[in-house]
């Protein structure tokens, strides 16, 4: 593409790979949403990662038409009509199971925890935030718009945190890849913030991503499917069927 930066592509298949992380992590990320061009790109190859997988399968049900085509065609022995389109439908049927089976094994063998919470998660942006009293969370406003998440998660008042303050602080044990501290503060979040607070359906979403990262599927699934049954979430249109399939294809593992 031409608007690309020197090593674009490599970004964009480490991304793809889940191999990417931290600022350029979050930096491709807001790119991607705001360059389509850069976007259609990534999805390019996506497709074509899917693509090679499948070729490389549909290589192997050729060769074993092929090779069905050569034995048939062998004047060894003369054999009925109906036998040879018996024998024929036999070998296609086998060729069309080994490709499903391929293809369910290839997508199974792709899927991992970490790709998949990649693919879902994004860093939060406090500037989409109204806190209760700027006074006092502004200190941790501003760690955590600089980036200063382990200052974040150390910074301690001689009050109780507000709803705000702890969900900063579980997006950034999130950022700080500690799922389990993260999970434990967005547990007191949905617990204290009232059924209109936006804030708790972001932690009820993130808590799901979260229990993905440390492999509690089981967990996440349970999770996801409560946000399912609620059309007004905030993150409803995030919880597809194929995410769902995902983790519950890493639940069965």
């Amino acid at each position: 593409m031409d608007n690309s930066t020197p090593g674009m592509t490599e970004m964009l298949i480490k991304y793809m790979d889940g191999e990417l992380g931290g600022r350029e992590r979050q930096e491709l990320e807001q790119r991607l949403t705001s360059d389509t061009t850069l976007r259609s790109e990534y999805e390019e190859f996506l497709l074509a990662r899917e693509a090679v997988g499948q070729y490389g399968l549909h290589q192997k049900v050729a060769g074993i038409h092929q090779q069905m085509m050569n034995e048939l065609k062998t004047p060894v022995r003369k054999i009925s009509k109906v036998t040879r389109i018996i024998r024929y439908s036999m070998a296609a049927a086998a060729g069309v199971l080994l490709l499903v089976a391929g293809i369910i094994v290839y997508n199974n063998s792709k899927l991992s925890p970490e790709k998949i919470f990649a693919a879902n998660y994004r860093s939060y942006e406090i500037s989409a935030m109204r806190g209760e009293n700027e006074q006092l969370v502004s200190r941790l406003e501003k760690a955590y718009s600089e980036k200063k998440y382990a200052e974040v998660v150390n910074i301690v008042f001689d009050r109780p945190y507000s709803i705000h303050e702890n969900f900063l602080i579980a997006m950034a044990w999130m950022e700080l890849r500690n799922t389990q501290k993260a999970i434990d503060q967005y547990k007191i979040v949905i617990k204290e913030a009232g059924p209109a607070n936006l804030l708790r359906e972001e932690a009820e979403y993130y808590l799901a991503l979260a229990y993905i990262s440390n492999k509690q599927y089981s967990l996440a699934l349970q999770q996801m499917e409560e946000i399912q049954k609620k059309p007004a979430h905030l993150y409803y249109s995030k919880i597809t069927p194929t995410f769902i399939s995902q983790v519950k294809k890493l639940n069965s593992q």
